[in-house]
């Protein structure tokens, strides 16, 4: 019972010891550092931390050799958790730590000042080192011994003075806070602090040397960081990307100091703005750097340094300002200072004078003294179309989806690559073509109808002579027909100047039925087809024609002369595309429209008899009105373009000669021929499309086109096959070839098949 009654004070007893002999053993595993003296870090200290006692002012740690490898802090609080240390003092201002090689440090260096206890002095930042603080620190001083960095990681309030000894680096994460001055005690120009996003220095920087640079890092082309200097400052250089260095105090850039900005847009780019005053040398330099994505408006200020709002701006007088672009920024940015004399109460104002996109209307050039301004770079052709669209899409309000094709343009940096990417932004080639095609396709058709009174079946195939001879003479009369024939039409036009050229290929037919009207004349009415294709040579753009037509004609053949007119009007459809692919743009433009064509055409003609042949002199004139309808483009978003109506008027004449020779073949008859022509433009207008990018505010600008070769040159040849009997049923089939020249850059080639029937 005895044994039993004091078995639970047993266990008890046990228990407790174990506890303590645990806490004891973990206790063991952070290493002591007790007293003056250096003291190297051991492995318990690398992995468990360090606690230092006795220190007084000459105690310190010692962690890593010089040149040797990196050694961590308390690994085993990786990753750091709340409010542990890393590094212990038993005392406020004592114990030292000097770090010689590289390290990570997971927890805290002392604990919070004024309570302390914190640490004396850090020291490290040997040249090719780097430190990280990933806890707070608290100590009396830091400093930076070599051309290693510093960087204070913990996202929190750090206390200690701190001091450049040679040309480091310290660095303040993003939302850390180290209270104390700042200094350099190695020489001007040396040092460079680091401010992350919402970092804060909360003291003196620069002390009365300076630094030689202060960088704001983070932020981004769409919304820059900010951090803080609490007091006074003074730096040789500032390197501020998109972002604001809030500076609590005065501002002071030595003589020929250098403050380095990044242009993200009107509104983001990199600036300092001090409370005090703004001290300046005798000369201030820029370095200015335009984000790829930036859009940058001509005329734009950026106010560099400039004190806060709601303070007195004030400063050095007469600074002057010089600006400098730098790689990989684009060369085509140019700036300028306001006022070019210099600065007034040390606001330091930057203004755009000139911005790639405008190398269509101001083309960089060298301008020898007294003489003509040279192109430094040869331009495409295509120039002055790009320079027709510049001003407008500049006076434009820039929508975002403008600025997302603007600013790839701006940062095209060969002058030639903008001037080819800005003439994507025009109306479609091939669209500025239809008018030409148009026209085209009219000819065609009236020369099927017109030809049909070549050889429509036998009665018109022989002289009236010669067929008076013939058993088939009884067939003269004339008799109702019909007919059907087809074409072929293909065409290239080489470039004019400024205007894109095109291929368009062609394809038509057109039935029709003819009837005597008196014994020397008859009449028809048809109905024609085709189908259009036109490429720009420039590749980026397509359109297709469907063409319908009616047309009316009569025939007046008294004997060996003969006399045709006609009236036809066409419709047309269109649907057109155009790529607009360049830098990271790419986009594609539809549209869909229509028109109208109504045409007059009188043809006449002499039937000359000579040794077996048939010599006919030719001549036509040929009017035509052409309107294409007004349309708004789909699929480019705000680079869709709105283009105006267009009419246009055109008056040809042609004068020609066609020879023929009749082969009788049985009761038929074999007709080989040959024939030229000259056409001649008397009413030739240059094709010109006026447009308007489709957002609000913007005005039309004219983009001519190719304008109809002058004079053109026909050749071809034909081969008819007729039946030749006196019968109801008389026939004949006819298939031709013909090739268009001019010296304006045009040719064109057609083939065409046709069969007619009397009935």
């Amino acid at each position: 019972m005895r044994i039993t009654a004091f078995s639970r004070p047993i266990r008890l007893s046990l228990l407790g010891a174990i506890s303590i002999i645990s806490c004891t053993a973990a206790e063991a595993q952070r290493q002591k550092v007790v007293g003056p003296g250096p003291t190297p870090l051991s492995v318990d200290g690398s992995t468990s931390g360090v606690d230092m006692s006795g220190s007084a002012t000459t105690g310190t740690l010692i962690v890593g050799v010089v040149g040797g490898p990196k050694v961590d802090i308390f690994t085993l609080n990786n990753p750091v958790a709340p409010n542990t240390i890393a590094i212990s003092t038993a005392a406020s201002s004592q114990g030292n730590v000097t770090f010689n090689s590289s390290s990570n440090v997971y927890g805290a260096i002392g604990q919070t000042q004024p309570a302390g206890p914190f640490l004396l002095a850090i020291t490290g930042g040997n040249t090719g080192t780097v430190i990280n603080f990933n806890g707070p620190v608290f100590a009396t001083t830091t400093n930076v011994t070599g051309g290693g960095t510093l960087n204070f990681n913990s996202g929190s309030t750090n206390v200690s003075a701190s001091n450049f000894a040679a040309d480091g680096t310290i660095s303040l994460a993003p939302n850390t806070t180290l209270i104390g001055a700042l200094t350099t005690t190695a020489g001007a120009q040396t040092g460079t602090l680091l401010l992350g996003g919402g970092s804060v220095l909360n003291g003196a920087v620069g002390g009365a040397i300076g630094l030689r640079t202060i960088n704001v890092v983070g932020g981004s082309t769409t919304a820059g960081v900010s951090a803080t200097i609490t007091g006074a400052t003074n730096a040789y250089g500032f390197a501020l990307g998109t972002n604001t260095l809030n500076i609590g105090g005065a501002l002071t850039l030595a003589n020929r100091g250098v403050i380095s900005t990044t242009l993200a847009s009107p509104s983001v780019y990199g600036n300092i703005r001090p409370v005090g005053t703004t001290n300046l040398g005798a000369s201030t330099l820029i370095n200015v750097t335009v984000s790829p994505t930036a859009y940058i408006p001509v005329g734009t200020q950026f106010n560099i340094i400039q004190t806060q709002a709601g303070t007195v701006q004030s400063g050095t007088n007469g600074s002057v300002v010089g600006i400098t672009v730098q790689n990989p920024t684009n060369p085509l940015y140019t700036f300028r200072a306001i006022p070019a004399a210099g600065t007034i109460a040390g606001l330091v104002t930057i203004e755009t004078t000139g911005i790639p996109i405008q190398v269509a209307i101001a083309p960089p050039a060298v301008s020898p003294p007294g003489g003509t301004p040279t192109p430094i770079v040869p331009l495409p052709a295509t120039l002055p179309v790009a320079a027709a669209i510049v001003p407008v899409i500049l006076g434009v309000t820039p929508t975002p989806d403008l600025i997302a094709v603007l600013a790839p343009i701006n940062a095209l940096s060969d002058p030639a690559a903008v001037v080819n990417a800005v003439v994507q932004l025009s109306p479609s080639p091939a669209d500025g073509a239809v008018g030409l095609v148009t026209l085209a396709t009219i000819r065609q058709f009236q020369t099927l109808w017109s030809s049909r009174f070549a050889a429509p079946a036998c009665d018109q195939v022989r002289p009236l002579g010669e067929r008076a001879d013939r058993e088939d003479a009884g067939c003269d009369r004339r008799k109702g027909g019909l007919w059907l024939q087809g074409f072929g039409y293909f065409a290239r036009q080489h470039d004019q100047q400024a205007a894109t050229g095109y291929k368009a290929d062609s394809g038509g037919v057109m039935i029709a039925w003819e009837a005597p009207i008196s014994a020397s004349a008859s009449a028809g009415a048809g109905f024609g087809y085709a189908n259009s294709t036109i490429n720009s040579n420039d590749v980026r753009a397509r359109t297709t024609v469907d063409s319908f037509q009616v047309t009316a004609y009569v025939n007046y053949e008294p004997g060996t002369w003969f006399f045709n007119a006609a009236l036809s009007a066409m419709a047309n459809q269109y649907r057109g595309r155009r790529q607009i692919i360049f830098a990271a743009v790419n986009r594609e433009a539809s549209a869909e429209y229509s028109g109208e064509a109504l045409t007059a055409f009188a043809a006449t003609g002499w039937h000359l008899q000579a040794g077996g042949l048939t010599i006919t002199p030719l001549a036509s004139l040929l009017y035509s009105h052409e309107q294409i309808r007004r349309f708004t483009e789909t699929g480019a978003g705000d680079i869709n373009l709105a283009i105006k109506p267009r009419r246009y008027d055109f008056l040809e004449s042609t004068l020609g000669v066609k020879v023929a020779h009749d082969f009788a073949m049985g009761k038929g008859s074999f007709v080989p021929e040959v024939h030229a022509k000259w056409i001649r433009e008397l009413k030739n207008p240059r094709q010109v499309q006026v447009a308007a990018f489709d957002v609000p505010g913007s005005q039309t600008f004219a983009v001519p086109g190719i304008q109809a070769a002058q004079d053109l040159w026909n050749a071809g040849a034909g081969i008819i096959v007729a039946s030749c009997a006196c019968t109801k049923h008389a026939w004949s089939l006819e298939a031709g070839y013909d090739y268009y020249g001019s010296n304006a850059g045009y040719s064109a080639q057609q083939g065409t098949l046709k069969l007619s029937a009397r009935f």
